[in-house]
């Protein structure tokens, strides 16, 4: 499985990187949104955890680039995040065909591999 991590946070992309690698997956991650944009535009992916809060581009910022050029039905987005999204948007968000499903920070690694693996 080729997984994809977007997450301004250094600290999640390597331990997430550590815990994939340690399961045998081909894991690619980055902290910089728009390098994301691009791998999500170049490569496929089998799963991609895009954090939600994030400076410059959000996480909703990549969803709508994505919707716009057409790519985000084509893909398995996981959004997380620590941040409260309120109801109504995260509903809205989960409709989007390409958009997988939403978990909370902190989460356990081993709900988030079956999150993804299902």
């Amino acid at each position: 499985m080729k997984i994809l991590v977007i997450d301004d946070s250094k600290e999640i992309t390597q331990m997430l990187s550590k815990f994939f690698n340690s399961k045998g997956f081909d894991i690619t991650a980055t902290n910089d949104p728009m390098e994301g944009l691009t791998k999500i535009r170049n490569e496929k992916f089998d799963a991609i955890l895009l954090d939600v809060s994030m400076p410059v581009v959000t996480g909703f910022g990549v969803i709508d680039l994505l919707a716009g050029d057409g790519t985000l039905k084509d893909q398995n987005i996981f959004i997380f995040s620590a941040s409260n999204i309120p109801e109504v948007q995260l509903k809205n968000l989960l409709r989007k065909d390409g958009v997988r499903g939403f978990l909370k920070k902190p989460m356990e690694l081993n709900e988030l591999l079956m999150t993804i693996t299902k």
